[in-house]
């Protein structure tokens, strides 16, 4: 049996805040950043983390320092 263990929870909750905050889905927030929305979800459930380049993406489009964000 494989064992997915959850990333960080307060990283992806912060990243789902910041979207719904914003009023903005997780198809327009992947389509700004050129990856799927699976990887959206993935990514507000914690079972995935963004590359470096998508961190940069998300302070980008949200205004904020990518430490504020994933650290």
């Amino acid at each position: 049996m494989i064992v997915i263990e959850k990333v960080n929870t307060k990283i992806s909750k912060k990243l789902r805040r910041l979207r719904e905050d914003s009023g903005k889905t997780q198809k327009e927030l992947a389509d700004a950043f050129g990856i799927s929305v699976s990887s959206i979800g993935m990514y507000e459930i914690g079972m995935r983390v963004p590359t470096d380049k998508v961190k940069k993406q998300y302070a980008i489009f949200f205004n904020k320092k990518v430490d504020d964000i994933f650290f």
